[in-house]
């Protein structure tokens, strides 16, 4: 039969259509059934989420995008293989726990693997923008259980090629001094006697970044002289001020400096940073004390700035005197996923951010060949179809539908069955697609399946390429009206199961 460009390109779109649902857009989601049961825990493997297991770093990738690829952009928990993969071959990672730091990738795999078990969740909370270091802060979740669990800070360093070299992570005490702590520090200011203090050494900074901020407290003001007041002209009005010594934070400026003035009575102590990450909004830090001059405690900080350039955030982890923390591993055991003794109130983390057209393009090579076929139909129809467009009802198109009408026993049954596929298979593609379209980026599912009944793989091509795959079951309460009482209906199933055999039997005599 001979055809003009758009009734070529409405056949092709039938064709097509169906193939590229299947083959890119993922599976259709499924209403809940019955649970199976789940295999022996003997028997029992752990799937890591596949666009990570090969993410290998990259010099053009700055750190703080290395770690959102790792720990915020998964939808489930993070790989270890991929961290792993991410990492130098002799990178050091340093658990505060731990006596000895864990050397080398197959090391960090199994520390990873065994620290975070099936069911864990690792919730990033604040993440710093460093681009040859940075780190985050976190708090544990688990499958199924409301709530969060024990928090920590980690800090990642680059090398030259872009690869995790070092990293440092602590946790939260479970034992915390609290009001012994307290009461030690009133007691220490209330019997010491005023010395007199050497002159200051330092010229005063006012720095806006976190990274600045920090750099100048810890490498300038400290060693200059200065005591930990002089951190107080940096914190905002509204700080909040996590001391995991304590078990509530302090909050708002006048609770942190009265907490920080009780820290000048030990003018003993000497504040060592060891590592400060780069980052304008967030900072990570690792540091140790010298108490008259012998090594005293070490810790792990996060400080995060406001767009101010005042501290609007910051947490302190000090390191374990005994390795491991015997509270820690009765809460392992007990709980691990969680780590604590019970959940704790839930705690907002970092959202990934929606994946953009090229990100979901490059992420699936299937979405890649549906937008290149799409448009190559586009571009053929445009550029080298024969025939004119025309909307006049003499034209080619109009007159070949207009017959197809009036006379359906004049057309090739093939040509028949094809062309009123275009009528069937979009109701197939609705019946598919519009369980998982509440809330899809980027673009919405109901304009792309509507028009498809009208223009086929043309309207429906940029929504299959770009749809986010929903494999979770989806239950009927979450279904939109048209889904839960037309599409998922069985007298709809019945009517494109009658429509599809119809086509077998090409054009009705008359």
């Amino acid at each position: 039969v001979g055809l003009c460009g758009q009734t070529r390109m409405l056949i092709l779109s039938a064709a097509s259509s169906t193939f590229a649902l299947h083959s890119a857009a993922g599976p259709r989601p499924r209403l809940p059934v019955a649970p199976r049961a789940s295999p022996p825990a003997a028997v029992q493997t752990l799937v890591e989420p596949s666009p990570f297991t090969t993410l290998l770093p990259s010099r053009t990738l700055t750190c703080s995008t290395l770690l959102r690829r790792l720990f915020v952009e998964p939808e489930t928990s993070f790989s270890p293989a991929a961290v792993a993969a991410a990492c130098s071959e002799d990178v050091e990672w340093v658990d505060m726990d731990l006596t000895e730091p864990i050397r080398g990738r197959e090391a960090v795999e199994r520390h990873l693997r065994a620290k975070w078990p099936l069911g864990s969740l690792l919730k990033v909370e604040r993440l710093s923008d460093g681009a040859s270091s940075g780190g985050f802060t976190w708090h544990r979740e688990a499958d199924g259980v409301s709530g969060s669990g024990l928090r920590g800070v980690t800090y990642f360093e680059l090398n030259g090629e872009g690869e995790l070299a070092y990293v440092q992570e602590g946790s939260e005490p479970l034992f915390k001094l609290d009001t012994i702590l307290e009461a030690f520090l009133t007691a220490a200011n209330a019997n010491r006697q005023d010395e007199a203090k050497p002159p200051r050494s330092y010229e005063r900074q006012t720095p806006t970044t976190a990274s600045g901020i920090a750099r100048y407290l810890w490498e300038v003001a400290y060693p200059g002289g200065a005591t930990p007041s002089e951190a107080l002209s940096f914190f905002s009005d509204e700080v909040v001020y996590e001391d995991f010594n304590y078990r509530e934070p302090f909050v708002g400026l006048q609770a942190v400096s009265a907490y920080i003035s009780l820290l000048d009575a030990f003018p003993q102590f000497t504040f060592l940073p060891e590592r400060i990450s780069d980052g304008d909004t967030g900072v990570c830090i690792t540091w140790r004390c010298e108490v008259n001059g012998e090594p005293g405690p070490s810790g792990i900080s996060y400080n995060q700035v406001d767009k101010s350039g005042k501290i609007c955030f910051a947490r302190d982890i000090p390191a374990p005197s005994i390795k491991p923390p015997p509270l820690a591993a009765v809460a392992a055991r007990l709980s691990p996923q969680l780590r604590t003794f019970q959940p704790r109130a839930p705690l907002p983390s970092v959202a990934p951010p929606p994946p953009t057209a090229l990100d979901t393009l490059a992420a699936r090579p299937a979405r890649a060949a549906i937008a290149l076929a799409w448009f190559s139909f586009s571009a053929y129809v445009a550029l080298a179809s024969p025939g004119e467009f025309s909307v006049s009802a003499d034209s080619f198109d109009n007159q070949l539908i207009a017959k197809a009408i009036d006379d359906p026993t004049s057309l090739n049954p093939i040509f028949f069955a094809v062309f009123n596929a275009l009528g069937v298979l979009p109701g197939i593609n609705a019946a598919l697609l519009l369980p998982g379209a509440k809330g899809q980026r980027p673009l919405p599912a109901a304009p792309f399946v509507s028009a498809a009944f009208f223009l086929g793989f043309g309207a429906a091509g940029p929504y299959l390429a770009l749809r986010q795959p929903r494999p979770d079951p989806v239950g009927r309460s979450e279904l939109g009206f048209f889904a839960r009482y037309v599409t998922e209906s069985r007298l709809y199933g019945g009517g494109l199961l009658a429509a599809g055999g119809g086509l077998l039997f090409g054009p009705p005599s008359l």
